[in-house]
């Protein structure tokens, strides 16, 4: 069962309800939100550049770069040896750099797994020992 009732604040002293900067800026602004749209509009249409960027901002992101698949395959039979093989085709141009650190910190993850999978079997070893000791005479 939780701790934590449903309906009850875990910190019942906390910050009241609507005191957020958003929440008070909306509160200030009340039905005057397209007058103000229609200031920083008017700023922008007039050459005020920090206006004209807040609506482009909002109205137009930024876009994100997308990048396109690449096919590889990892060449060696242990982690040291894919890694170096990523490593020559970042090398060769044959690979995109920022593929190259995906499939490495990829390399990384399944080492650390490796690691506490070891780990694991060491500890369960110890502990089979252990048992064994407690055992004999």
């Amino acid at each position: 069962m939780s701790r934590f009732q449903k309906g009850e604040s875990g910190n019942p002293k906390g910050r009241p309800v609507g005191s957020s900067l958003q929440t008070r800026l909306r509160s200030a602004v009340g039905d005057r939100f397209d007058e103000l749209v229609r200031v920083v509009l008017d700023a922008a249409l007039a050459g005020d550049m920090a206006a004209a960027s807040l609506l482009l901002a909002r109205l137009a992101p930024s876009l994100k770069p997308v990048q396109v698949p690449q096919a590889f395959t990892l060449a060696g039979q242990t982690l040291t040896e894919k890694a170096l093989s990523v490593l020559e085709a970042v090398a060769a141009g044959a690979l995109s750099a920022s593929d190259g650190k995906l499939l490495l910190d990829g390399l990384a993850g399944v080492l650390r797994v490796r690691e506490a999978e070891h780990t694991a079997r060491q500890l369960e070893l110890i502990r089979l020992a252990l048992d064994a000791q407690r055992k004999m005479p």
